[in-house]
């Protein structure tokens, strides 16, 4: 057993290091664009996973790529001293549904978090999205500033996918033809968390094995490996420098936080949303890796505080 698990943390190891720089990932082309998405208004088919916490103006926090509301563990009760603080699983992760339906593009997952906030009829909301989340924040916010303008506040974008770009290696891997399935399907779930986790975190001795297995754990789930494998080929839409010509006109105060030494979205993408986004803030942090609430949550937690309160003092003044 030893010998198979060594040999296939080799095949692993070498087979990232070869992807990282080859072109073998294939992306799902055959998704619906934004054109086709943005004006649907359908009510869910599924239910998103979901809790909440506290009292006070409600904090919607999206998770990224391959974790779920876990992922947050560490800020929620901080902010619910303040706020109603309310997690949910993105489609496919977590414990919310996992359909073998082919739809997990940002857009779809997009739409069902707007129809979330629209049938539990939040008001006065703030959106905090991570990394593949912070995508789908993106597009909520489009959505609702399209549908629903005065039901959001503001934003917060955490080293977010929001243009086309270089994919990292581990998802060049998930996304290769017959070689994403064979990776996910035979490497233990614990070493391809960890794996992943090494290239989220800076600091790896911060890797907690509690988390290692929450993730492994999750991975396990019935159709969760399908829902990973979909999610990854949908993650970037064909027609996503499109869609980003819409960041101009949203409006809402947006705060944006990028870790400096970033592998998964580099700087270079916060700074070009910091520039498009026209009401936006940018924070650069340093010495932390691509998710900094679980890697240093109380390096993030002032920034979030402060400006949750801001708002919050602009909103009564408003008033």
């Amino acid at each position: 057993m030893i010998n198979n698990l060594l040999t296939r943390t080799i095949i692993f190891t070498a087979l990232s290091g070869f992807l990282s720089l080859s072109g073998c990932a294939v992306m799902d082309k055959s998704t619906p664009g934004w054109s086709q998405y943005r004006n649907l208004d359908r009510v869910n088919e599924l239910q998103l996973a979901s809790s909440s916490v506290g009292k006070g103006d409600p904090v919607l926090l999206i998770h990224g790529f391959g974790a779920s509301s876990y992922s947050w563990r560490y800020v929620i009760e901080p902010l619910a001293q303040k706020y109603r603080v309310i997690t949910i699983d993105l489609k496919g992760f977590g414990e919310s549904p996992k359909p073998r339906d082919d739809q997990y593009s940002v857009y779809e997952q997009a739409r069902l978090v707007r129809n979330f906030i629209l049938e539990n009829k939040l008001k006065n909301l703030h959106i905090i999205g991570h990394s593949y989340g912070g995508g789908v924040a993106l597009a909520t916010s489009i959505y609702l500033s399209t549908s629903h303008p005065d039901l959001q506040k503001s934003l917060i974008l955490m080293d977010s996918i929001a243009y086309p770009q270089d994919l990292p290696g581990f998802v060049k891997i998930l996304a290769t033809p017959i070689l994403g399935s064979l990776i996910i399907y035979t490497i233990p779930n614990t070493f391809q968390v960890r794996n992943l986790l090494k290239k989220v975190y800076f600091n790896d001795d911060l890797i907690s094995q509690n988390a290692v297995d929450h993730y492994a754990d999750n991975l396990s789930k019935p159709n969760a490996k399908y829902a990973t494998l979909t999610s990854v080929r949908q993650m970037l839409p064909a027609d996503l420098q499109q869609f980003s010509e819409n960041y101009a006109n949203l409006t809402i105060p947006t705060l944006i936080i990028w870790s400096k030494e970033d592998e998964i979205v580099p700087l270079a993408v916060g700074e070009r949303l910091h520039k498009n986004l026209p009401n936006s803030k940018l924070i650069i942090l340093n010495n932390v890796g691509h998710a900094v609430q679980e890697e240093e949550p109380s390096l993030l937690l002032p920034y979030l505080q402060q400006f949750l309160d801001m708002e919050k003092h602009h909103t009564t003044l408003r008033q």
